[in-house]
């Protein structure tokens, strides 16, 4: 009798821990999934087609970049580029952008048409770099357009200056050497970022050639011939992830631009968007998105609708001095054949 009723208590016991462990089981599980893992992974998909880079194409370039690095679901970036290069300072940020979404995750770069000058540098802050055999590449030098003497002829008797070189920024040779400096700092970035993987000279990186993709990769500019589809394996395996969506950033983007527009210029809330399929996000932008966040003040907005302060303006300069004659103008951009 005490063996019998003993194996009834172990039964019992069996029927009623089994579904306590089932039920811790689903609990945990549930708790992985929803906090730890909270979804699929996604590698972010950033398009920028044949652009000249300037302040407003790096302002909408930039806000692809920031949601990319922002956004905790995107493990890593593909960037699809076509640009012959910009404005120097311009180009300057997107390659520091870039480089700031590659120390938070992988960001490779897919390079089509042409990447040249400041396109290139931009591509200096990926962490990896394909292009097609047919891409031009390259063009590492600098374009300054001397501005000269303010006035040609001698300023008016009611015209001051502080110093001999108010008019003009300084002498030809002080241009000279500015451009020379600026040559040297994109080499240096160059030289720097592609490390001992470059097979070429610094004095032959500095004569601006343009390379076909595939010269390009032998001289170590680019790491790899590939196309999107490469780009997009590559993304994943740096991130560590063999399973993973797409989104779309370049419409991520568009939409928070849209929707706070609405609020900003008193549109009807209640209409719906459409919403676009990109990845596990539905086409539902979190209000959490750093991105959305900084575009809730009307300014952020308006910065889109500003146009260049200097046109227009020339009758409110001081008499003799039209207001854009002395602009300097430094850009990293090929401006030569495109073959």
């Amino acid at each position: 009798m005490g063996k019998l009723a003993e194996l009834g208590r172990q039964v019992t016991r069996w029927y009623i821990a089994l579904p306590v462990s089932v039920a811790a089981g689903i609990a945990l599980g549930a708790f992985v999934f929803f906090k730890i893992y909270p979804g699929q992974p996604q590698i972010g998909i950033i398009d920028i087609p044949y652009t000249v880079i300037n302040d407003d194409s790096a302002y909408t370039i930039g806000a692809y970049l920031d949601y990319a690095r922002d956004n905790d679901q995107i493990k890593a970036v593909v960037i699809r580029l076509n640009s012959p290069g910009g404005g120097a300072a311009a180009s300057e940020k997107l390659y520091l952008q870039t480089r700031s979404v590659r120390e938070k995750k992988p960001v490779v770069i897919v390079m089509t048409d042409i990447v040249a000058s400041g396109g290139y540098m931009m591509s200096m802050g990926a962490s990896y770099t394909y292009a097609k055999g047919s891409s031009l590449v390259g063009s590492v030098g600098v374009i300054l357009s001397y501005p000269g003497p303010l006035l040609p002829d001698a300023p008016l008797e009611d015209v001051l200056v502080t110093g001999p070189s108010k008019l003009t920024g300084g002498s030809r040779q002080d241009w000279t050497v500015l451009l020379e400096e600026l040559k040297q700092g994109f080499a240096q970035i160059v030289l720097t970022e592609r490390g001992s993987k470059l097979q070429m000279a610094p004095e032959e990186l500095m004569q601006a050639r343009l390379y076909s993709g595939i010269e390009a990769v032998k001289l170590g500019m680019v790491d790899s011939i590939g196309d999107d589809a490469a780009g997009r394996a590559k993304a994943a395996s740096l991130a560590g992830i063999s399973s993973y969506g797409e989104v779309d950033v370049n419409i991520e983007v568009a939409r928070i631009f849209v929707q706070k527009s609405r609020r900003v210029f008193a549109l009807n809330d209640q209409e719906e968007l459409p919403a676009f399929s990109s990845g596990s996000t539905n086409g539902q932008i979190p209000a959490e998105t750093p991105l959305v966040s900084s575009l809730s003040d009307p300014a952020s907005l308006r910065r889109l609708l500003l146009k260049d302060g200097r046109k227009g303006a020339e009758s409110q300069s001081l008499p003799g001095l039209p207001l854009n004659a002395g602009l300097p103008n430094v850009y990293y951009l090929y401006v030569g054949p495109a073959q």
